[in-house]
């Protein structure tokens, strides 16, 4: 009895420590769980008419998102409506919002609330101040307009579809033998067109009489009509054909003319064998039907069409309403439709006039240009300056703006130039310029400028500023990355928003009288705070996360130099309860320059696409370090990427608490990519995690790209690679291969990827742990079935950040059992 007691107490002692660390890592495990519960993201900020009152979406790890509503005076809000997916606010104190099929509007002042059941969509129309409910199957597909005091104003039955349109409403309803298209101004309802057919869409055309453009779809294609205020019509005909595969309406610039794409689909042949020929031009044509497409300039009342496509040059973008038309030369000894997007191309510009048929060279850029509403400005860049080129009498004049200054156009002939800590104004007539305004050591953004990119697949942007209503602008310090918001009215200044370290998003203003937005900072989550009027800046709402662990985070940015000198950071996270005198684990995250991210909250949750997560690490206590790299200089991206780490690495062992035995290297796509090559150079890292990445940029080089449909190439020349011509550069690819130094790697390697992931093929993850397996490297490869390059399932997401912290604390933080 003695000996079985004595035995069992040797048992004991020797299994004790493994059950208390299993123990402490459940419990470890269970802070994060408990951590993440606690969390509330904010998003979808808005204001109300008044600016008396703020929406926003809180979003939660595992609970339903919640929509929240409250006065700017008030932190607690007055509503919080779980698993609305729309809501709006309607004039100054009024709001709805939607929960599966019911609407819900409520006055906020009044507390006046009234449901509707059976809602399809609903949405408040500003311009005719009315409140519409349309109604599902089984509310008869009803559509009720309401005005003030929510008095019901009229009602429409059988409406298929409402349409928002500038000024009017468009509605669409079917009386069992046709579908009618009407158009109501909050006090008539009138009949504009009706067809047996399905409407499939109705725009206002920008034709100077008005009017409408309806595409009708037929069985056997589309067709368009032309309807002008007095219920005329006119049928699209080209060539005699009235039916087409696809229609598309851009602006134009002739005042009398609608633009349109016409589009024919080339049914593809899926015969025994698909021949690829080396003068083909859009590899996709392989893999889809073949879209042929022409653009061309319909009059309708002169019943007239004008063809613009020229295979010497792009299709025709509209310059305003210049009667001018912008394009630009076709490179024929282009390869491939993908070879220009990843680096910037000088293209040689023609201005097309519909009028003489003619094409007129005037510019060479590679940058997009800036117009004025007109089309009468355009603004571009050569090497180094702004020019205008004047429309009108065709001149080009130099602004004496270098092409780093950001222009906008104002009324009355003017432009305002930000450029650096300077603004200027500049008279579009004469040139002539003066200085507004400097802020020294600050760099400038104009926050009220408006930015219309509509255009910008034919490289045109609209950018203008109301001067009138002030400039409110975004100072950011040079020095120390602080900013400040202020408007500027004049000569008088008006400090809007305190300097701050914290970061500013969704900055939303009425009519520069209130204002919301909200900050955020590495060691606190994000909250909303307003201004308005004379009245100090206020907190509105915080979620009273950034008391506890996360306040106790800490920050040091680590300096160093890239390949060409440059100077670079590293962020450098300490763990809650930092000790002096303890040495901690490090895992290090590579991509490319992340030091902006300085002051973005490090949200814990388990939701991770790329499966790390910075917070959580912290938690356990580990330092987090995200070191900028920098691809420069000759040397090839691997290479600048190990040099970059390094000097990272030998700033890091100057901090005596970081345990350079105990430090990890992760990283996901490129960042995967350069994992792998440090992987194969370095005896700096305990262990290594790359995800989605790419092994062989030899093969892969060449290898054909399924989510952009050609081959890959381009992206390694002029991309993220920027590796130039593999016949040119051989060595450089060569020196910078994984796959060709994989019997060089130190450390295990824990790789993962999507088997569905069409940017990188997954075979470059299984080639790189074939090799590792080959030489007997410590190995572990996870193929997440049906992923693609990010994880997007939740149960995937939670798997691989379960695995990435386990595999870290095996090898950083020795702990034995934790995966068992």
């Amino acid at each position: 009895m003695i000996n079985s007691n004595k035995i069992l107490l040797v048992l004991l002692l020797m299994f004790l420590p493994m059950l208390l660390i299993k123990s402490q890592d459940r419990n470890e495990m269970q802070h994060l769980r408990d951590l993440v519960e606690k969390q509330e993201e904010l998003r979808f900020l808005n204001m109300s008419g008044d600016g008396r009152w703020v929406s926003w979406q809180s979003v939660y790890e595992t609970r339903p998102s919640e929509l929240k509503v409250s006065s700017v005076n008030c932190k607690k809000p007055l509503l919080t409506i779980q698993g609305a997916h729309y809501w709006q606010f309607i004039r100054d104190h009024e709001i709805v919002y939607s929960n599966g099929s019911e609407t819900t509007y409520r006055d906020l002042h009044t507390l006046k609330e009234k449901s509707f059941d059976d809602v399809k969509t609903a949405s408040y129309v500003d311009f005719l101040d009315l409140l519409y409910i349309h109604h599902n199957e089984k509310g008869q597909y009803r559509l009720d307009f309401y005005g003030r005091n929510l008095q019901l104003v009229r009602t429409i039955p059988d409406v298929n579809r409402v349409i928002k349109l500038a000024k009017e409403i468009i509605i669409i309803r079917n009386d069992g033998k046709l579908n009618h298209v009407l158009r109501y101004d909050g006090k008539a309802l009138q009949e504009i067109f009706s067809s047996p057919s399905e409407i499939y869409s109705v725009a206002a055309s920008d034709l100077k009489e008005g009017g409408w453009i309806l595409t009708i779809r037929e069985r056997n294609g589309f067709s368009m009509f032309f309807v002008d205020h007095e219920l005329k019509w006119k049928q699209l005909s080209v060539s005699g054909k009235m039916k087409f595969d696809g229609l598309a309406v851009h602006p134009s610039s002739e005042s009398n003319a609608l633009l349109i794409d016409l589009q024919t689909i080339q049914v593809r042949d899926k015969g025994i064998v698909d021949i690829w020929y080396g003068k083909d031009f859009d590899l996709e044509d392989h893999f889809r039907d073949k879209k042929i497409s022409s653009r061309v300039l319909w009059y309708p009342g002169e019943d007239r069409v004008v063809g613009t496509s020229d295979e010497d040059y792009s299709e025709i973008a509209a310059l305003g309403k210049s009667g001018l038309f912008l394009r630009s030369v076709v490179d024929h000894e282009q390869v491939d439709s993908n070879d220009l997007n990843a680096k910037e191309t000088i293209r040689e510009y023609v201005l097309y006039d519909p009028k003489s048929g003619t094409n007129t060279a005037f510019a060479k850029t590679s940058k997009p240009f800036v117009i004025d509403d007109s089309g009468r400005f355009l603004l571009y860049r050569d090497a180094q300056n702004w020019l205008l080129y004047d429309v009108s009498n065709r001149t080009v004049r130099s602004t004496g703006l270098l092409e780093n200054a950001v222009p906008y156009f104002s009324e009355d002939n003017q432009l305002i130039w930000v450029e650096g800590d300077k603004i200027f104004r500049q008279n579009l007539l004469t040139l002539q310029k003066s200085l507004v305004s400097e802020f020294s050591m600050q760099e400038i953004e104009l926050v009220n400028g408006t930015v219309n990119k509509s255009l910008l697949q034919q490289h045109i942007l609209m950018q203008k500023i109301d001067v009138k209503k002030g400039l409110l602008l975004k100072l950011t310090d040079r020095m120390d990355q602080t900013s400040s918001i202020i408007l500027l009215k004049g000569r008088i200044s008006k400090i809007m928003v305190d300097k701050t370290a914290d970061r500013i998003t969704d900055f939303i203003f009425n009519d520069l009288k209130s204002y919301v937005w909200f900050s955020e900072n590495f060691n606190k989550s994000r909250e909303i705070s307003s201004v308005s009027g004379n009245s100090k800046m206020h907190q509105v709402y915080s979620t009273g996360l950034s008391s506890g662990n996360s306040k106790d985070i800490r920050l040091k940015e680590l300096k160093y130099k890239g390949v060409m000198g440059e100077e670079l950071t590293a962020l450098l996270f300490y763990p809650p309860g930092f000790s002096e005198e303890k040495k901690y684990p490090v895992v290090a995250s590579i991509y490319e320059l992340q030091s902006k991210n300085r002051n973005q909250y490090l949200h814990p949750t388990f939701k991770n696409s790329r499966g790390f997560n910075e917070r959580l690490f912290l938690e356990l206590g580990y330092m987090v370090l995200l070191p900028d790299i920098n691809n420069a200089g000759d040397v090839g991206p691997g290479m600048a990427a190990l040099h970059c780490v390094n000097a990272a690495l030998d700033e890091l062992q100057k901090i005596a608490q970081a345990d350079m035995k105990r430090v990890g290297l992760l990283g996901q796509s490129f960042g995967g990519y350069e994992a792998n090559f440090i992987a194969t150079k370095s005896n700096r890292f305990a262990a290594y995690v790359s995800g989605a990445s790419i092994s062989d940029i030899i093969n892969t080089s060449f290898a054909f790209n399924y989510n952009f449909f050609s081959a890959d190439y381009y992206r390694y020349e002029d991309g993220q690679f920027k590796l130039g011509k593999f016949s040119d550069n051989r060595e450089k690819y060569y020196g910078n291969n994984p796959l060709y130094f994989a019997e060089d790697v130190k450390s295990p390697m824990l790789l993962w990827t999507g088997t569905a992931d069409k940017n990188v093929n997954p075979e470059q993850t299984r080639s790189f742990y074939n090799a590792l397996r080959k030489y007997r490297k410590p190995v572990i490869a996870l193929f997440y079935q049906d992923e693609l390059h990010s994880l997007m399932g939740k149960d995937q997401r939670n798997d691989l950040t379960v695995k990435m912290i386990e595999w870290f604390d095996y090898y950083l933080r020795y702990k034995k059992y934790f995966m068992d």
